[in-house]
């Protein structure tokens, strides 16, 4: 049924109906994959983060996630080095800041809310895809579009100030934080859209291996010099921040990029907005369990607002019709 949904999507970039069927499925797969995975890691991260000297090593976290994958990748890609141009490099970069930026932020967020705000919240990239498409790709959104901003943008003040539950005084900022990572993750969207066409495992591996690069730089200039003597490698830490790496950084990341080689940017927008309600699954998996009605509401509110912004309604109707004119 969520399929068959999604195959009505209005769009950004490609047409479904010139995508093979075949590729259209695995593109899908892969996505729920992705989304799955992502939805585990904020409760992980969270723990990750609290077991390495009470969140001081947030960017030496991020830097293992994105070494971690970038060597994977860098072994897989090593042959296509050699084929990799200037284009293709200087475009990997720019994902790869804007990665960077995106998981810094929301990864400084989850230090003072919780893994199901933060995913929940994080799920505006998807009402925000639209508009930064028409700003870069020149697409203007649609009636629909402004009446879902509207209608997500109340789910996340009811959230940020109706539904606190008490997890520190820096609760709200850790949620505007969220939004704002919201915003470059809807960029990264766009942009990865913008560049179909180029070489995924090249560009993905320069993206990865750019946002190591500023993660490792930023940890060893602000955060090893203060907190050094801090630092509590422990088993349990080390094979989170391996799943954390290999699973929702590595597979993750090449799911989504050729996920939505295969599929729409608004399909993906759709699809991907699963991640918060596996956050909250794996939230309740894990024992945390700081669900008010607020924020149930202001949940609600942010994914009935996806599925109307993202779904093409239209497209759904006329397919029904047409089978009903079928069946006389």
């Amino acid at each position: 049924m969520l399929f068959a949904l999604f195959s009505y999507a209005d769009g950004a970039d490609m047409n479904e109906n010139n995508t093979d069927k075949k590729y259209g499925v695995t593109g899908r797969a892969l996505l729920f994959a992705a989304t799955i995975v992502w939805g585990s890691s904020f409760v992980i991260l969270k723990d990750t983060l609290a077991m390495l000297g009470n969140g001081n090593f947030t960017f030496f976290v991020l830097a293992c996630r994105f070494l971690i994958a970038g060597v994977i990748f860098s072994a897989v890609s090593f042959r296509r080095f050699s084929e990799l141009d200037k284009k293709t490099a200087l475009r990997g970069i720019l994902l790869g800041v804007i990665l960077f930026a995106a998981y810094s932020v929301q990864t400084i967020a989850l230090k003072f809310t919780t893994p199901s705000k933060n995913a929940f919240l994080t799920e505006i990239y998807c009402v925000l895809v639209p508009f930064l498409s028409w700003l870069i790709l020149k697409k203007r959104p649609s009636a629909k579009n402004f009446v879902a901003a509207g209608i997500c943008l109340t789910g996340v003040l009811i959230i940020a100030f109706f539904g606190r539950v008490e997890t520190g005084s820096n609760e709200t900022l850790g949620d505007w934080l969220t939004v704002v990572c919201g915003l470059f993750y809807a960029l990264q969207m766009v942009y990865i859209a913008k560049y179909r066409e180029d070489d995924s495992m090249l560009l993905l591996t320069v993206e990865i291996l750019t946002a190591a690069v500023l993660c490792s730089l930023t940890s060893a200039i602000f955060e090893f010099p203060r907190h050094y003597n801090e630092l509590q490698l422990t088993f349990e830490a080390g094979w989170k921040i391996l799943y954390l790496g290999i699973m929702a950084t590595c597979f993750a990341q090449f799911a989504q990029l050729y996920g939505q080689k295969w599929t729409t940017a608004t399909t993906t927008s759709i699809i991907m907005c699963f991640e918060g309600v596996f956050g909250v699954v794996f939230e309740l998996i894990f024992g945390y369990n700081n669900l008010n009605a607020y924020i149930i509401i202001g949940f609600s509110l942010i994914f009935l607002t996806l599925i109307v912004n993202e779904t093409d309604w239209g497209g759904i109707r006329r397919k029904i019709e047409e089978r009903k004119v079928r069946k006389k």
